[in-house]
């Protein structure tokens, strides 16, 4: 009789991983249908683009406009191949080119499942069906861009870190440094996570080898970047005038802002513990205040891509908005403060996890700061990583999360595939 039972468990978890993978293989599909009508190449993906039908043909230089090392362009040139033969003609329509990369790009969905099983196996599913349909990631699914498999590598270096697989993250630490350069912070996040994931620490020989004996396969790929900097003059690979280290506290600003717009159900749901937690330490509401001082004389946009003429791009539209208009600039920081509070509370309330999760601040700064262009796309990794780790909420909260991604994704996808604006 036990037995029985086992066996219609088992079906019935069986059945619910189809249904899982089924919806996800029509949302894919759908969307990619919905895409193939842009007409042209959009946003950044003329570059790459350009620079994958190099490969296919069979010239192996780089795009002076590609920024980084071409793997993704590699890959997906691969696939392409595979795909027209000889036939290049073919390669005049992107679809191609698209189809291509949302096959690479579907690989962050397994990634990030397997990190949120780490974190919240309760969730897992629930999480991941929200992550693929963020709403200014799930386009990326079908357009030429490098930021999905970046992100695929990404998170499963961290997960395989987290279990204890050194190896096989160094691995993954290298590949994604190779296809998105500033990668490099994650990986150091990693080595971090090693060292205070130690049960005892001491000074001493016999810890630093041990230690080192777990972290090495970081350390090369953190030498191989070194010795790649100095090669190459730089960390971006062309178009670097536009791409120099600097720091832009901005970009953390918007972060912030862009992560309460992705996290509101969340945020909201979180208000007892926000303001328990500001009852509790008067002392951070003083903080807050301090702050507003310093963000209203440090928020700025001085990147000649982030600027308002360039609206097509609607992330510009928003900083414009919350930057220069002056009742919307403090307005966002309430948003801001409310978001880095609900942050700090999920940090106090998931005793088990709470190292990786307050580590996901600094990481997160050295991650954005140095960029000078604001840009949301650099904070995949940082918004992922959270929407893994986070204590876990209400079903009715996940469940209004994802009803809230679908809308303003199907939204977005409609109104980029008619070229009418891009993220």
């Amino acid at each position: 009789m036990k037995s029985n039972l086992k066996v219609a468990g088992a079906v019935e978890v069986d059945s619910m991983q189809l249904i899982f993978w089924f919806l996800i293989a029509a949302s894919l599909l759908l969307g990619f249908n919905i895409i193939s009508h842009l007409k042209g190449p959009i946003g950044d993906e003329g570059v790459h683009s350009f620079q994958v039908v190099l490969f296919v043909k069979g010239t192996y230089e780089i795009y002076q406009y590609v920024t980084m090392i071409p793997i993704y362009h590699a890959l997906n040139a691969l696939l392409v191949k595979v795909a027209v033969g000889s036939n290049l003609e073919y390669l005049e329509k992107l679809n191609y080119l698209r189809f291509a990369n949302m096959l690479l790009a579907a690989s962050a969905i397994p990634a990030f499942l397997a990190l949120v099983r780490y974190f919240n196996p309760g969730q897992a599913y629930s999480r991941t069906l929200c992550f693929v349909f963020i709403p200014f990631l799930f386009p990326l699914f079908f357009l030429i861009y490098t930021d999905l498999l970046s992100l695929a590598f990404t998170l499963a270096m961290v997960e395989r870190t987290l279990r204890g697989k050194y190896k096989w993250a160094g691995l993954l630490a290298l590949l994604a440094v190779m296809v998105r350069q500033p990668n490099l912070v994650w990986v150091g996040y990693c080595g971090l996570l090693v060292l205070l994931r130690e049960e005892e620490f001491v000074l001493s020989k016999e810890f630093v080898l041990s230690y080192f004996s777990k972290v090495w396969p970081f350390a090369i790929v953190v030498a191989m970047f070194a010795v790649f900097v100095v090669v190459n003059g730089g960390v971006a690979v062309g178009d670097a005038e536009q791409h120099p280290v600097s720091f832009n506290p901005s970009n953390f600003y918007f972060f912030l802002l862009v992560s309460f717009a992705v996290f509101l159900p969340y945020t909201l749901a979180r208000w007892r513990d926000v303001a328990a937690m500001l009852k509790a330490k008067p002392w951070v509401m003083a903080l807050l205040i301090a702050l507003f001082f310093v963000y209203l004389n440090t928020y700025q946009h001085p990147h000649k891509y982030n600027t308002k003429e360039l609206s097509f791009y609607r992330h510009n539209l928003f900083i414009y908005y919350s930057c220069d208009i002056y009742w919307l600039r403090v307005s966002s920081y309430f948003a801001m403060a409310w978001m880095a509070l609900s942050y700090w509370a999920a940090a106090r309330i998931d005793k088990k996890h709470f190292v990786p999760l307050m580590l996901l601040l600094p990481f997160t700064l050295l991650a954005v700061v140095p960029m000078p262009l604001i840009e949301q796309r650099y904070y995949f990794v940082s918004l992922c990583l959270f929407m893994a780790m986070h204590p876990p909420i209400a079903n009715k909260v996940t469940a209004l999360t994802l009803a809230y991604y679908l809308l303003v994704a199907v939204y977005i996808l409609y109104h980029v595939s008619r070229t009418i604006f891009f993220l």
